[in-house]
């Protein structure tokens, strides 16, 4: 049975608030308060406000018959959080934050100190977002790339007789490509040939419309020439043989082994999978926006400084988290020279 309660099935007064939010009326007429939010990220709004919906169905469905807001008070919220103690804490305050979100912008003038305390707590157990399952996974970018690159090599000679092996040129190139170009799950799954994928002569060109970045901008670069052989390698021998399985002519990347194009999921199946085997570390997608930050912050902390371009972030509050990284990094490198000094000399 389905945890969230679908849009259609929601009461009529949550149908109504809704819409209102969402409202595109015209600058005359007045827009929605959550109007600038773009669709993946208003669906997944729509899952935290329908789960809410759909415990209070099953515990206490007479709120249904309330105004939305006023059935969002503290008490119901740790209420709710109680039934929820099986989740990690970040999913925890993900849930809570999607339902004070759709809330509060319903109802701006109402007092939501409490409920905002909680969500401040909730914040503080869940850290930034469980950074102890990163523990021991985030590697190097090169030791990345090196994986990519020999999953690539090592496909090449078996793809006369496997199929397998263009699968595996195919996550080595998605993997290279990563290493050195760290962009968002949503973004490569939707990368396709001569649209936002531009293979030239000279050079690979990848252009990431505004409707697959987060930031809402077009974002343009040309891929590195490390990762340009294993990608130009997938693109003339093992994607033929994976578009010749299927019935059209695909302009998706990255294809299955139906020859059709590979999902959002698949990929990051796939490119988990891949590294386990050839790293002994199972690293998903976004963990490699991490290794480019954290490469980058303990190569120097000028260094940290090209955070931003490389993951394409609007404004600097990443980057300075890793350059304040790496200062202590290289604070802890003066701290060790310095113990290794004395040492020396009291010998």
């Amino acid at each position: 049975m389905s945890l969230i309660l679908p849009l259609p099935q929601w009461p009529a007064a949550d149908q109504t608030m809704w819409a209102a939010l969402f409202a595109d009326c015209g600058p005359l007429d007045g827009q929605g308060p959550l109007i600038h939010l773009r669709k993946t990220s208003r669906h997944t709004l729509s899952l935290r406000y329908g789960q809410w919906l759909k415990w209070l169905a099953s515990t206490e469905p007479s709120t249904l018959a309330c105004a939305p807001v006023e059935r969002v008070t503290r008490t119901r919220l740790v209420q709710w959080l109680s039934s929820l103690d099986r989740l990690a804490d970040m999913t925890r305050l993900m849930l809570v934050d999607g339902v004070l979100r759709v809330a509060m912008a319903a109802a701006p003038g109402r007092d939501w100190s409490q409920e905002t305390k909680l969500r401040k707590r909730l914040k503080y157990h869940a850290g930034r977002g469980l950074q102890s399952r990163k523990h021991g996974r985030i590697l190097s970018s090169a030791v990345l790339l090196e994986a990519g690159l020999k999953l690539v090599e090592s496909s090449a000679s078996r793809l006369d007789h496997s199929l397998y092996a263009a699968t595996d040129m195919r996550d080595g190139a998605m993997i290279s490509l990563l290493a050195l170009m760290p962009i968002r799950l949503r973004a490569l799954a939707g990368l396709e040939l001569g649209n936002s994928f531009i293979v030239g002569q000279d050079l690979i060109l990848v252009s990431i419309p505004e409707d697959l970045s987060k930031t809402g901008q077009p974002w343009e670069a040309e891929v590195p020439p490390q990762a340009a052989a294993a990608l130009r390698a997938y693109i003339d021998k093992a994607r033929p043989l994976l578009a010749q399985r299927g019935q059209g002519n695909i302009s998706s990347l990255w294809l299955n082994r139906k020859g059709n194009g590979l999902r959002y999921t698949g990929i990051g199946r796939c490119i988990a999978r891949q590294t386990l085997r050839m790293t002994g570390v199972r690293v998903p997608p976004h963990f490699f926006r991490d290794a480019a930050a954290t490469t980058l912050a303990r190569s120097s902390p000028e260094s940290a400084r090209l955070i931003r371009g490389v993951l394409g972030h609007k404004g600097f509050r990443t980057a300075e988290r890793h350059y304040i990284h790496a200062q202590t990094i290289e604070a802890g490198r003066d701290y060790a020279s310095l113990i290794a000094r004395l040492k020396e000399n009291r010998q």
